[in-house]
């Protein structure tokens, strides 16, 4: 009965959800939008912004749904998790920060803005590995995949 045991409370503690830093109180939250639909003035340059996008892709998230996606941060704050086909948009004042994603891992990428200058993320996780969460990914991606992934609902 014991191995039995075992095994079920390993899949319970797998069937969980990494918890959102940015949700944990008092937690230093960099401001940001969700958005379901990229819009095309970010791109162009016409909106003047300046700062990072990290969207999650567009693979498969089975019956568990989002909740095995990584948590990211920028410059060590969290801003939340990613969510399939959505993006974060964080604007940011020119300089160099840390985008980073969190799981059982940590992976982090070093970026430079410019004043409108825009990186771009793709954040998704491994489906195998890690002992309770699947490994976080998160790579740099350029412009034209971000709205392809985040603006098709196919």
């Amino acid at each position: 009965m014991k191995p039995l045991f075992a095994i079920a409370a390993l899949l319970a503690a797998s069937a969980c959800s990494i918890p959102d830093q940015s949700s944990v109180s008092g937690a230093t939250t960099i401001p940001h939008t969700d958005v379901d639909v990229l819009p095309e003035t970010i791109r162009s340059g016409e909106a003047g912004f300046t700062g990072v996008i990290v969207y999650g892709d567009r693979g498969y998230t089975g019956i568990v749904g989002d909740i095995h996606y990584p948590n990211i941060r920028v410059a060590g704050n969290p801003i939340g998790k990613c969510e399939k086909r959505r993006a974060m948009v964080v604007p940011l004042a020119p300089g160099t920060y840390v985008v980073s994603a969190h799981s059982e891992n940590t992976v982090e990428h070093e970026v430079t803005l410019e004043e409108g200058s825009v990186a771009y993320f793709r954040c998704n996780f491994m489906r195998i590995g890690g002992i309770l969460f699947p490994p976080a990914v998160l790579e740099p991606v350029e412009a034209e995949r971000a709205y392809e992934i985040v603006n098709s609902r196919n």
